[in-house]
């Protein structure tokens, strides 16, 4: 979706048409749904905080200005969902606890997608949380490096950087084995 288009759904939702907010969800609804996911590593959570996320784009439509970019725009809301979520909930049920309930382990997640292995979460959690958190905007949110630098509010040259160190600390894991 460009700028126009997004502007004109905007538009859309400002004046009361839902067709804006359908238009916003088909183009963004995968890649909001991963932003969730890659912050709060559960298929339920992120699916409530998606809705979540379009009821509160339908309200808070109007505050966006044009121009900005709406694609940070968009990630930043979803970020700081994230966090707010993140911060009301501790996941009381660990892993272990769902294997002995009977649960089938939660493995579909963003690194094992990505790095198409059972081990990509173990590996991610080698790098910083910065790190991760880059390595997951860009690869599963498939937002740019520009936009990962305003959303997160960091200088680009240290976006690109910290994205490259944490590929370079995975590619030294691949060589050593410990990637399949």
């Amino acid at each position: 979706m460009t700028d126009l288009e997004f502007e004109s759904a905007v538009e859309k939702i400002r004046a009361g048409d839902s067709g804006g907010l359908r238009e916003i969800y088909d183009a963004y609804g995968d890649r909001i749904y991963r932003i969730f996911l890659g912050k709060v590593h559960h298929h339920q959570d992120a699916e409530d905080l998606t809705s979540d996320f379009f009821l509160r784009l339908w309200e808070c439509a109007g505050s966006h200005r044009t121009g900005q970019g709406h694609k940070s725009w968009l990630a930043a809301i979803a970020r700081n969902m994230a966090i707010d979520h993140l911060r009301k909930s501790v996941r009381m049920t660990p892993v272990e606890d769902a294997e002995e309930a009977g649960l089938p382990p939660d493995t579909d997640t963003p690194e094992s997608t990505v790095l198409g292995s059972m081990q990509a979460a173990d590996l991610l959690a080698s790098l910083s949380e910065d790190e991760q958190e880059i390595v997951r905007l860009h690869l599963a949110a498939e937002l740019t490096f520009r936009e990962i630098a305003e959303v997160l509010k960091k200088p680009l040259g240290t976006v690109a950087w910290k994205y490259r160190n944490a590929i370079g600390k995975l590619q030294k894991l691949a060589k050593e084995g410990r990637l399949v």
